[in-house]
């Protein structure tokens, strides 16, 4: 059976097990409200349209936007597929790119469903290492090592879940210089580029290797609609040509109201909002960092973007036993393992919470570790 093996993610599993009134510094999902400009256009479309099923690739004048984003791929809107959400999306890249056998290459550590996926679709994962030691940024060498004749897929996401490292200018041009010559394809997850406390946006592979690249984004996490599922893929006709067959069996089309609401998300308005909400998850992210150092006293990796820190637990253990003890203690992580081997000493700490309650969190962290070390005397 193709899903034989295939479970629920460790990060559900964790976050199934949680007791009641804990916080939660786990899943990657923004607790703040939904721009104003986009709920009350969605309010208007409720109210006043008839809202049946769009065509299958989406609203044309929503993919005409999204495909003037990436000036770089000389996208038409017939080279959009608006998706119910980015995972959609990563969803139908692989399954139409992967065939039995052919290996895609992932960071590690990188996303949990990537592997996933490549097993549902028949392919081989394979990876290519992160350097926990140097912090999780990209390795020049261990990209070309990885690299192989049958690599038919190399997946990149900038910034990172679960590090938040976004890739430089200077490794994705690396990154597009070794894979001349392969035909393997690049898959890039941009979810979180909106998202970034660098001096500029991060930049995106396509801007190096546009031929072979499809393009995976959305606005679930830079505009706080998680539950509006509204993601979509961006590439080469004839990928999203097949794409689309599969998108039109598996979902139909997005929601027809989160799409007519996603419309006013490129208007002057919603800019505005995409900076409030970075300057909003930057504080947050300095007050996790900062009490991190003074309560905890343990190696963290500051992120570029998305919403994460990787909090080093080695002198405790594994990351699994701790992010178990630490929900004995009403909080709620990730641990790194569910990433791969490369953050196995790691914990994912959100920071998709508030102020008062990183405070709270970070406290019950810091006597949940205490008990560890005493053994609970």
């Amino acid at each position: 059976m193709r899903l034989q093996g295939i479970e629920k993610s460790l990060i559900r599993q964790i976050f199934d097990r949680a007791l009641p009134g804990s916080i939660n510094l786990g899943l990657g999902e923004p607790d703040l409200l939904t721009p104003e400009v986009i709920r009350h256009e969605a309010a208007r479309v409720v109210t006043e349209e008839q809202n049946g099923y769009t065509t299958h690739a989406g609203l044309p004048a929503l993919r005409e936007l999204i495909a003037n984003d990436y000036p770089q791929l000389n996208a038409t809107p017939a080279q959009v597929i608006v998706t119910a959400g980015s995972q959609e999306a990563l969803y139908l890249a692989l399954m139409t790119l992967v065939d039995e056998g052919d290996e895609v290459l992932l960071p590690d550590p990188g996303f949990v469903a990537y592997p996933t996926i490549v097993r549902m679709a028949g392919g081989e994962p394979r990876f290519y290492r992160m350097p926990a030691a140097s912090g999780f940024s990209f390795d020049t060498e261990e990209f070309r090592r990885a690299l192989s004749p049958r690599t038919k897929v190399v997946v990149c996401i900038s910034p990172s879940n679960p590090t938040g490292r976004a890739l430089t200018r200077d490794d994705l041009d690396t990154m597009a210089a070794a894979m001349q010559g392969t035909n393997a394809f690049v898959v890039s997850d941009e979810i979180y580029r909106e998202l970034y406390y660098t001096a500029e946006c991060p930049a995106s592979i396509s801007e190096f290797c546009s031929q072979r690249t499809l393009v995976i984004s959305g606005l679930s996490k830079s505009m706080s609609m998680t539950g509006w599922r509204l993601g979509w893929m961006c590439g080469p006709q004839p990928v999203i040509s097949s794409a689309l067959i599969l998108h039109g069996y598996v979902t139909t089309c997005a929601s027809t109201v989160s799409q007519k609401s996603a419309l006013a998300a490129w208007t002057p308005a919603a800019e505005q909002a995409h900076a409030a909400i970075r300057d909003t998850f930057r504080a947050r992210r300095n007050h996790l960092l900062s009490l991190i150092e003074r309560e905890l006293r343990l190696p963290a990796v500051a992120p570029d973007g998305a919403f994460y820190v990787m909090l080093d637990v080695s002198a405790h253990g594994h990351s699994l036993a701790v992010a178990e003890a630490l929900l004995a203690h009403k909080v709620i992580t990730v641990p790194g393992v569910a990433f791969g081997k490369e953050c196995e000493n790691y914990l994912r700490v959100s920071f998709c919470a508030d102020e008062e309650k990183l405070t709270e969190g970070v406290r019950r962290m810091k006597e949940a570790l205490k008990e560890m070390k005493t053994g609970g005397d």
